[in-house]
């Protein structure tokens, strides 16, 4: 065998031997296969179409677009038990890529006793946004402010006919709003938005809630209605005149914001990667003319604070529960 050869061959040989020492070698743990592994299955325990399974769905599309996760989530609406089987189905998944998309309507449903879980039963991930609701009187009735409707309750208690549906949020926000300021209002059930609607245009009530974007559509096509208080965080751009509760003194919001959580056994890291891929999602221009244009509130709340924030906020609808019930 010639030199050439003979040093070829040494060549090949060495290789050979560094290769499969390389490969006794164990990997660093960032070797491994990223997770999600698979498939992240998003359950929203409410028919399609609402704005809970829309902001779901274009939050996934950005995620998958512009590749946040090695995954895509797969949106799954689950509808049934106001909200219980979708829940329930997230607590007894084990595949460890179950989460769900819902919002403050858990406390409600959990306060009232309709469900037996609630936060403390997730892991929670973090809010990506949220929507909230005005208070409206007619415009004939006399009210124009906050101020008005307070000092002819507190003078005249129940005078004024309240529509809610029994249990729902209409009636625990109006209940939030009625204790802080110490006054009462005379109940009629009117379960949705329309009901709502009729029950004051028809003379029936003289106080409605409804979501921001609900009033402003109805406002567009001159329903008669005035708003008096907004019960978000903040103004916002849409309705701009409106002032909020805490504006005037009352501590009262109800942001209902797009909550994800997972079952609680989540481990930490894998719920900041998807809080990471939340956070990211939300800086899309699209995502934020959505929100802009549809009257809610563009904001990210990591896990831990919202989860702070949704415990609070359950030990006050305990409270109004038990005188409701």
């Amino acid at each position: 065998m010639n030199t050439t050869r003979r040093t070829f061959v040494g060549t090949v040989a060495g290789l050979a031997l560094a290769l499969g020492a390389a490969a006794a070698v164990p990997q660093p743990a960032g070797a491994q296969e990223a997770w999600p592994t698979k498939p992240i299955r998003v359950i929203v325990p409410f028919k399609p179409g609402g704005r809970t399974d829309v902001v779901a769905r274009m939050i996934a599309k950005e995620i998958e677009e512009e590749g946040l996760l090695p995954q895509p989530l797969v949106i799954v609406n689950m509808d049934g038990g106001g909200g219980a089987v979708g829940g329930q189905a997230v607590l007894s998944s084990d595949d460890g890529h179950t989460i769900a998309h819902w919002h403050h309507q858990m406390l409600i449903a959990n306060a009232m006793g309709l469900i037996d879980f609630g936060p403390d039963d997730f892991r929670s991930i973090g809010f990506t946004g949220g929507g909230s609701p005005i208070w409206s009187v007619r415009n004939d009735s006399g009210i124009e402010t906050l101020g008005d409707l307070v000092d002819k309750l507190q003078a005249e208690p129940e005078s004024m006919v309240e529509a809610i549906g029994i249990g729902s949020i209409p009636h625990f926000v109006g209940e939030l709003l009625a204790k802080e300021a110490g006054f009462k209002t005379r109940k009629v059930q009117a379960g949705s938005g329309a009901d709502r609607l009729k029950m004051i245009a028809g003379g029936n009530a003289d106080i409605a809630l409804f979501a921001a974007s609900e009033y402003l559509s109805m406002k567009d096509v001159g329903s008669g209605l005035r708003a008096v208080v907004f019960f978000g965080p903040n103004r916002i751009d849409n309705i701009p005149d409106v002032p909020t509760a805490k504006e005037l003194g009352y501590d009262v919001t109800w942001a209902n914001p797009n909550w994800w959580i997972a079952p609680a056994d989540m481990p930490e890291e894998h719920a900041a990667i998807l809080a990471e891929a939340l956070e990211k999602a939300m800086q899309d221009e699209a995502i934020k003319t959505y929100f802009k244009e549809s009257a809610l509130d563009h904001y990210w709340t990591d896990g831990e604070a919202a989860q702070a924030e949704s415990q609070a906020l359950l030990a006050e609808l305990q409270d109004i529960a038990a005188e409701i019930k």
